[in-house]
């Protein structure tokens, strides 16, 4: 029990520096993050800006000059803890609550916020949380459509 509470106080001290929040330009995530480590290639998004924050690797994607994603893992790719996870998705949603959402996918968790902006999901295998705004989420969700029919 006393290793959880620390590591909670852990998770809560490296995200009170602060988080950026969807919809953020390139400046504001700087300013949140500090110097990008540049981009990172990635097969699913293309190119999303990187950044070492404590105890962590963040990569943004950047749509029309704001952050539409965020994909989110720890330095050493280790399993998050429900608790890291809902911690981190509250900082990425401000006082706006998540909501555990149903997902017919195996090895992956989905939230959404309660006012519907918001798309979380956890792949439990390669560590990842990913926050998208829902305009995002939807747009990969049809162009991984597309390439799932093209590929028959």
């Amino acid at each position: 029990m006393l290793k959880r509470i620390a590591l909670t106080a852990a998770v809560l001290t490296c995200c009170s520096a602060g988080w950026s929040k969807i919809g953020e330009t390139d400046a504001q995530i700087k300013a949140r993050y500090g110097e990008s480590i540049g981009d990172i290639p990635t097969a699913s998004f293309g190119p999303v800006r990187g950044f070492a924050v404590p105890g962590y690797v963040v990569g943004v994607k950047l749509v029309n000059g704001g952050s539409a994603m965020e994909m989110i893992s720890k330095n050493d790719q280790s399993q998050m803890t429900d608790q890291e996870i809902e911690t981190l998705l509250k900082q990425h949603g401000a006082d706006v609550p998540w909501k555990p959402d149903r997902f017919d996918k195996a090895d992956w968790k989905r939230w959404r916020s309660d006012d519907g902006k918001l798309v979380g999901v956890y792949d439990t295998m390669r560590h990842f949380l990913y926050v998208n705004s829902k305009q995002f989420y939807d747009d990969q969700g049809k162009r991984t459509g597309k390439e799932e029919q093209q590929s028959r």
